[in-house]
């Protein structure tokens, strides 16, 4: 649930009010989402690796909620979100300057001809940058892409192509994202397992971050970690390759994370 405990009694109040509060979608009503008929070709492919109706149920997402996906990529997650929060909810995509050159071809397509008519795409931006009200977000949500906070450069086959000049100052990016969060919203991020201690270098190398990286970073800008998934965990992976090999992917050992403002 992703409404905290100490909104309980406000929540309580609005209910005998005749406001009554939106409930967390099922996991049952979020499987019946990614079998919409209108679901690109090609996209239920993922769900068996990413086991989205339990990552979404996770978040406690409600129809109506205002939710933002972090380094959207193609979109895989912004379709379903948008699915699930319905008319009344809406959906801001965001991809930086680095995501959006392998992102761009894929979530224009997606979202031609407002074909997901409630969601707000932020191409190119800075997380910094993107423009949403102070406290109007419920979820923000980010899969498998924490660690391009820190991925700076590429080797292929001993080229490097250098994609950022440094890392992203985590600390104004994730203050800018409290700031957007609702005081009971969750900030939930799903991404690849490296190897403990291998520092911001694995976002590089295998493409990959060390968990407590995240932790540390995020309760030291004001973050608490409320409760951890683990439907994505394989503990056969090994942490030395690239979450890109072929013999890997898809299949790598995930943490699941939800956050909520330290109150």
């Amino acid at each position: 649930m992703k409404k905290r405990l100490i909104m309980a009694a406000a929540a309580l109040a609005l209910t005998h009010a005749g406001f009554a509060q939106s409930a967390d979608l099922t996991e049952q009503q979020l499987t019946q989402i990614l079998k919409h008929q209108d679901r690109p070709e090609g996209d239920s492919k993922r769900d068996n690796a990413r086991l989205p109706a339990k990552v979404m149920a996770f978040t406690g997402i409600s129809k109506g909620d205002n939710i933002l996906d972090l380094f959207a990529g193609g979109g895989w997650y912004t379709e379903l979100f948008s699915r699930a929060v319905g008319p009344e909810g809406k959906v801001y995509a965001q991809n930086d300057e680095v995501i959006w050159r392998f992102a761009e071809q894929r979530i224009t397509k997606r979202t031609a001809d407002n074909r997901l008519p409630n969601v707000k795409r932020f191409d190119n931006m800075a997380i910094v940058d993107i423009n949403v009200p102070d406290e109007s977000l419920d979820v923000v949500f980010t899969a498998l892409n924490y660690h391009d906070l820190f991925f700076t450069e590429t080797n292929r086959d001993g080229i490097i192509t250098k994609l950022r000049d440094d890392v992203v100052d985590y600390k104004t990016t994730l203050t800018h994202i409290k700031k957007a969060m609702k005081p009971d919203g969750v900030f939930v991020i799903i991404d690849h397992f490296a190897k403990p201690g291998s520092g911001y270098e694995a976002a590089n190398t295998v493409h990959r971050i060390d968990p407590d990286i995240v932790k540390f970073q995020m309760d030291a800008m004001g973050f608490e970690l409320l409760e951890e998934a683990f439907y994505l965990r394989n503990p056969g992976d090994d942490l030395n390759k690239s979450v890109f090999d072929p013999n890997l992917r898809g299949k790598t050992d995930r943490f699941i994370y939800k956050f909520g403002k330290k109150q």
